[in-house]
């Protein structure tokens, strides 16, 4: 037993000898195979290489372009927010300005909601009772006449301004001091009638449009707006009057309102029908 497992082992030794001596064989005299194998070999290795580098510099390059995104955001935001912060203050300091100047006792105030979509429109203000302020008084900014308040609570107050058809502004044309009334036909925000203008009088384009001082909310000498077009209404009396108003609804941000308190048996009188 013991001697037929010796010549396994010597049959199996020799047998991998003899294969170790046939491959070194092998090897020696077929180095031209042997090379184009190792090449292909290199080959193959490089172009799996050059692939994964190409999908690694794919993945980085998506990678960098999400991160600079986000950054441009960033930096958009940034810049946005520091060119807005020059308007508004460039804007306060008007507005400071003006009231500084203005012999009105005027409250500075914000706009925080506009309500612009049909023909009765309001803002709000975030002003109110805690500050003084009570229906009836004249808005404005460094510009002109935005409108009056209407409603006030503890801290805010509604405002109907001049782009509303119930809002009637007695007004003048300077100089030639004609008197009429300011409204608003609901069409155009940028464009107010100026009623009650005889076609005697030289009204011409450019002129000012300011408030006469016949109301008890608005005093005199606001600005309104300019004269931006004049036409003769066939067989009237009466000139087609057309203003462009002075301050903007559309980007009117902050306003003053004017604490002059309106007397409230003036206004309920004049508010009487007549007829």
């Amino acid at each position: 037993m013991n001697t037929r497992l010796l010549d396994h082992i010597r049959d199996g030794l020799f047998l991998g000898a003899l294969l170790i001596i046939a491959g070194l064989i092998m090897l020696t005299a077929n180095r031209g195979i042997v090379r184009s194998m190792q090449i292909g070999a290199l080959e193959t290795t490089a172009w799996l290489e050059a692939r994964y580098a190409r999908v690694a510099q794919n993945f980085n390059a998506i990678s960098e372009n999400s991160a600079l995104r986000e950054e441009n955001i960033r930096l958009s935001g940034q810049i946005a927010r520091s060119r807005e912060a020059l308007i508004e203050n460039e804007r306060l300091r008007h507005l400071i300005g003006y009231r500084d100047e203005a012999t009105y006792n005027l409250l500075p105030a914000q706009i925080i909601n506009k309500d612009i979509t049909g023909q009765w429109n309001y803002l709000t203000l975030d002003v109110g009772e805690a500050d003084s302020v009570t229906t009836h008084m004249a808005v404005i900014n460094e510009r002109g006449v935005i409108g009056y308040t209407t409603l006030v609570s503890r801290q805010y107050s509604k405002v109907m301004p001049y782009v509303n058809t119930e809002v009637y502004i007695s007004a003048k044309i300077q100089p030639l001091q004609a008197h009429g009334i300011i409204r608003w036909d609901g069409v155009r925000t940028d464009r107010l009638h100026l009623d009650s203008i005889v076609k005697t009088e030289p009204v011409e384009t450019g002129q000012s449009v300011v408030t006469a001082g016949y109301s008890s909310i608005f005093p005199a000498g606001l600005p309104i707006g300019s004269i931006d077009s004049v036409s003769v209404r066939p067989g009237r009396d009466e000139l087609t009057v057309f203003v462009r108003p002075a301050a903007s609804i559309s980007t009117a941000e902050h306003v003053f309102v004017v604490r002059e308190r309106p007397d409230p048996e003036r206004i309920e009188f004049e508010q009487q029908d007549i007829r």
